[in-house]
């Protein structure tokens, strides 16, 4: 797991649910964990004030949560 802009994460995976909540609306998940970010979700993200997002990075021996469960 890396921390990066939320510019820059174009074809990233996000590590855990965004929640977006429109007061009277919604309160709900927007983003779910394992969702890869495209250009049209970073007005999305930003708008939500999600600066920086925790992105997966695969490193060589390590295991997603995901894959490591199964």
């Amino acid at each position: 797991m890396k921390l990066i802009a939320t510019k820059d994460a174009v074809g990233q995976v996000l590590c855990h649910d965004m929640t977006q909540i429109i007061p009277g609306v919604t309160k709900d998940a927007r983003f779910r964990k394992g969702h890869v970010v495209t250009e049209e979700d970073i007005a999305v993200l930003l708008s939500m004030g999600k600066e920086n997002l925790y992105v997966w990075e695969k490193c060589p021996g390590m295991l997603h949560e995901d894959e490591a469960a199964e």
